[in-house]
């Protein structure tokens, strides 16, 4: 929680000396589970996550995001830098960098768990449907698992009454021959999937989630546990 205060510091000294072009905003949620492309990373318990973003008009941003872990260090720290504009008025492109960190996080073995990722993705409006698609790549993936990509596909469509319907489908691919490790999954898959589909409403300057989010992966894949299974999520949100 101190480094979370440290970067808040840090954001409002920036904003002293930023032109009028820029702007910092904040966020915080409170969920019943942290799911990562599918994987519960709380063991399947509640997480306090929250985040700061520097962002330019012309289209540069900044930002930094946490939340608690039940791994490794029982943190998660990512900071993030890219560029975000628009192609046209209906299509939208997006590329970056970000650096997933668990301070003093120890996977065993002398294994880190921190990496890099760069993302590039597009996403555009088809009237009430809103449509994106982006692919994430790691040259070392969570673990030191080697070479990994994501393919992250999303919709969501505006409902009635300003709720909000959206669904979401993942692939990850992951080169898990290193020497160090059996693999990421302890039945050596190499990829999976993962799926959701969910509803959303603002209420009150506050944003409600519900979700349902599954993977194609079991018990004999997830050492025996259940962070891989089937769940409803459950989140409340508030943009500062």
């Amino acid at each position: 929680m101190k480094m979370m205060k440290k970067t808040l510091i840090a954001a409002t000294l920036a904003t002293a000396s930023l032109p009028a072009l820029a702007e910092i905003s904040g966020n915080v949620a409170l969920t019943t589970d942290y799911r990562f492309r599918g994987i519960s990373q709380t063991d399947r318990n509640p997480a306090i996550q929250g985040g700061f973003d520097w962002s330019h008009d012309s289209g540069f941003y900044l930002g930094t995001w946490g939340s608690n872990v039940d791994f490794a260090g029982n943190l998660e720290l990512d900071y993030y830098g890219g560029y975000a504009n628009k192609i046209n008025d209906s299509l939208a492109f997006d590329v970056g960098a970000i650096y997933y960190d668990y301070p003093g996080g120890d996977l065993g073995g002398g294994v880190d768990p921190e990496f890099w990722e760069i993302y590039g993705g597009l996403s555009g409006d088809l009237g009430p449907v809103s449509l994106s698609g982006k692919v994430s790549y790691s040259d070392d993936y969570f673990g030191e698992t080697g070479t990994a990509f994501y393919y992250d596909l999303g919709a969501s469509y505006e409902l009635p009454a300003e709720f909000s319907l959206s669904a979401h489908y993942g692939y990850q691919t992951i080169d898990d021959g290193s020497v160090k490790d059996d693999g990421f999954f302890s039945s050596d898959e190499d990829n999976y999937q993962d799926w959701s589909i969910g509803v959303s409403k603002s209420f009150m300057e506050l944003d409600f989630d519900l979700s349902y989010i599954d993977t194609n992966l079991g018990k004999s894949d997830c050492f025996g546990s259940k962070i891989c299974d089937s769940t409803v999520v459950f989140s409340i949100s508030k943009s500062l």
